[in-house]
């Protein structure tokens, strides 16, 4: 997701590593501290995994935090962090939209993610019922190898004393926004389950 709106909003790259970083460390926070958490808030497991599905930063994170509650948790989480997922594309072209509009005398092309678009496309291919699990089974291992290389890739680009440069205001600002979509999230599960 980070990556995918940096495509249209154009941030530095300091920028993109730091939010990386932000999401790993809460997402990584929140699989250890989720968990603990069901028995205390009153949480049925469709209860907590929704709410683990829709304030978990990453897919990995949510299903290592919802699973710890059980299967039905687990899958409550998967889907509602899949649903997140697939939510992603329209932001992406909504955030292109307006950065076009906002562009300032100038009618050039805002930059839009084409794997955002393929993205799209295997949800649908997959959908289908032609992708056998076999084949899938297959495949997952290569496209966790591709996701690991392209992490480690901008890992290893990043200026670490640039990122040291911004201060501890980014991260600050992240366990905030981490806490209201934690609590604003176990709200709407509390109000609608």
């Amino acid at each position: 997701a980070v990556i995918a709106t940096n495509t249209v909003t154009e941030g530095s790259d300091e920028d993109v590593a730091y939010a990386v970083a932000c999401v790993t460390l809460f997402g990584t926070a929140a699989m250890f501290l989720y968990p603990a958490l069901p028995a205390a808030l009153h949480l049925s497991p469709r209860a907590y995994g929704l709410w683990a599905g829709a304030s978990i930063h990453e897919v990995a994170q949510v299903v290592a935090a919802a699973f710890q509650a059980g299967p039905a948790a687990g899958g409550f989480g998967t889907i509602a962090k899949l649903a997140r997922v697939a939510l992603l594309a329209p932001l992406v072209l909504v955030l292109a939209l307006r950065q076009r509009a906002g562009a300032t005398g100038r009618r050039g092309r805002v930059q839009f993610p084409l794997f955002v678009l393929g993205f799209v496309a295997l949800i649908l291919v997959n959908s289908t019922g032609l992708v056998t699990p076999a084949l899938r089974a297959n495949v997952a291992p290569i496209t966790s190898w591709l996701l690991t290389m392209a992490l480690a890739a901008m890992g290893l680009s990043t200026d670490v004393r640039r990122l040291a440069a911004r201060g501890v205001r980014p991260l600050a600002l992240a366990a905030c926004a981490w806490g209201i979509v934690a609590l604003t999230s176990l709200g709407l599960v509390k109000l609608f389950t």
